[in-house]
């Protein structure tokens, strides 16, 4: 259950508190007054795409929050999971909270319960608790590749245990069939495809190479091309340090350590100095002796710098073939000689995978025809709830179908959903033949055909939030009370939110908010005020004279709510 709805600083809202109780909520207003942003408020909760536009002006964040309680029975136990939540939480006092924050840099932050989370989880939560059926919603019934969706939703649990099992084996035969198009069927192929591999592992192994061998001979190279002037460095840092002369580094500062020792001796303050002075007396001891070593290794064997280019340049040769980098060029050779490995043996492989394909093949068809019979099954099903959640809503003589084209037994030809094309048909008036769906002219016999499939669904998913925004467009009259009966029916079991110009459903509301644009201060601020009895009285008289004030629509208004309660009594 929806316990609180907080929107704060989205578009021409300032702050908006929503306690929706159990039952019809039903919101009016002017149009213009601001009905559309609270759906897309919520919207944005339930995953929806938003931008900065939806920030009120001068702020630099809008938030969206909902506060939901008894919601274990709704989500499904992998999200419960995901959410670290627990099926047996008291749902009288384990509350759920989804929020979204929309930046004005464009990003948003989506919380569950303080945590953030992926937009995906917010949007996969949300949608076991809220469904939106915006005002261009109807147009998804439509789109006849929506169909199969709607009888699949219908058929709930049954139904999706018969897709999930087809789906696993269309997974492993689609498998299949990528790794029989890499053998490829012409055995002249495979045989070509043997003798390319083994050229390339073979080149690879000839070259003998090692990861970072290049980078290596590189340094080795920079070497050999600036021999003589490190030759000459070198031997002039030797002489320096430990020439013939007797002013050189070493001997002198041997003199001195020996020297510091003798004054050390005498004078202990002075032991800590000699023993520094010792101490770079051995390090630069050792330092000529690494020079020395430096020089004696700088000779050039005759052609060792061609050489050195050769193997460069073949190196340069396998990576540019077979990767950017050494590295690269052995991963290659590694998976060439597992491709190798696998066409060696590609004659009984192929067989075996041809005969592991034909077996998921009929599995799979096998499987298909089930999903079909599950799906015939539960169209039978939807076919009378829909024809008679329409005839509720004053269609008297439609008729409904769930139209199936032929299956095709062909595993090749099948889609993930199964082997089905599923297309729904209508006769709204007697003597008229079944037509696609698609057809419908009429927008308030389309407005009616959706909210009789959103009411069965609702009962197939059992999502407890439906929102409906002016799900009344192309309905009046003796329809209009039909349509406002059928909702408020619905509420009994679900929360309602309708948005709606009828004066036929405020009548019904449990709760009815009046949605205003207001001026103040020169800025523009859109509100939600709830409305008492006599408060609804003067909406409901509004939405039929088009004005307040006359007499006669309050006196209309009145009859309307009294025929409301007498209604809700009678279905008690």
């Amino acid at each position: 259950m929806l316990e609180r709805i907080e929107i704060h600083d989205v578009a021409l809202i300032e702050t908006a508190v929503l306690h929706p109780g159990d039952g019809l909520l039903v919101l009016t207003g002017e149009t213009g007054a601001g009905k559309s942003i609270l759906i897309d408020a919520i919207g944005a909760l339930t995953g929806n795409k938003t931008n900065r536009d939806m920030i009120r002006f001068g702020q630099d964040r809008a938030t969206i929050e909902a506060v939901f309680t008894n919601y274990t029975i709704a989500l499904p136990t992998n999200l419960l999971d995901e959410l670290g939540l627990s099926p047996d939480d008291d749902p009288d006092t384990e509350e759920l909270l989804l929020s979204r924050e929309i930046l004005a840099s464009g990003k948003t932050i989506c919380r569950i319960n303080g945590r953030v989370v992926p937009l995906g989880l917010l949007r996969d939560v949300a949608s076991y608790l809220i469904d939106i059926h915006g005002q261009h919603d109807q147009q998804a019934i439509f789109k006849t590749e929506t169909h199969l969706h709607l009888l699949d939703r219908y058929g709930a649990q049954p139904l999706a245990d018969a897709l999930t099992a087809w789906q696993e084996i269309y997974v492993d035969y689609q498998t299949c069939r990528r790794k029989l198009q890499t053998l490829g069927t012409d055995p002249a192929e495979r045989a070509r495809r043997v003798d390319i591999l083994e050229y390339q592992i073979r080149e690879i192994e000839a070259a003998g190479i090692y990861a970072g061998e290049d980078e290596k001979l590189l340094l080795r190279r920079r070497v050999l091309a600036n021999t003589e002037k490190i030759k000459s460095a070198l031997a002039e840092a030797l002489e320096t340090l430990s020439g013939e002369n007797e002013t050189v580094i070493l001997n002198g500062l041997s003199r001195t350590s020996s020297r510091l020792d003798i004054v050390a001796a005498h004078l202990p303050d002075l032991a800590e100095t000699a023993d520094q002075v010792r101490e770079s007396l051995y390090n630069l001891q050792s330092a000529t002796g690494d020079i020395r070593a430096a020089l004696d290794d700088l000779e050039i064997m005759p052609g060792e710098l061609e050489k050195l280019d050769e193997r460069i340049d073949q190196l340069t040769m396998l990576k540019r073939k077979y990767g950017g980098t050494l590295t690269s060029v052995l991963q290659f050779q590694q998976i060439a000689r597992e491709e190798l490995a696998e066409l060696e043996d590609s004659e009984a492989l192929f067989n075996n995978l041809t005969k592991q394909k034909d077996q998921l093949g009929r599995q799979l068809i096998d499987q298909g025809h089930h999903l079909s019979r599950c799906r015939q099954e539960a169209a039978a099903g939807l076919e009378r709830h829909i024809t008679r959640e329409l005839h509720d809503l004053g269609m008297k003589d439609v008729r409904f179908a769930v139209c199936f084209a032929p299956v095709q037994d062909n595993p090749d030809l099948a889609g993930r959903y199964g082997l089905d094309q599923v297309e729904f048909l209508i006769s709204a008036n007697p003597g008229e033949p079944m037509k696609p769906l698609v057809r419908i002219a009429s927008g308030g016999e389309a407005s009616r055909i959706m909210l009789a499939i959103k009411s069965i669904l609702a009962e197939a998913d059992r999502i407890p939030v439906l929102i409906f925004d002016e799900i009344d467009a192309g309905v009046s009259g003796h329809t209009a009370e039909k349509v406002a009966d059928k909702l408020m029916r619905l509420s009994r079991t679900r929360q309602i939110f309708c948005i709606t110009h009828l004066a036929q459903i405020a009548a019904m509301a449990d709760q009815h908010i009046l949605i205003e644009k207001t001026v103040r201060s020169d800025q523009t601020r859109t509100r939600l005020h709830p409305l008492d009895h006599a408060g609804q009285r003067r909406e409901i008289a509004r939405l039929l004279a088009g004005s307040s004030g006359e007499k006669e629509a309050e006196i209309l208004a009145s009859k309307l709510l009294d025929q409301a309660a007498t209604s809700k009594s009678n279905l008690i």
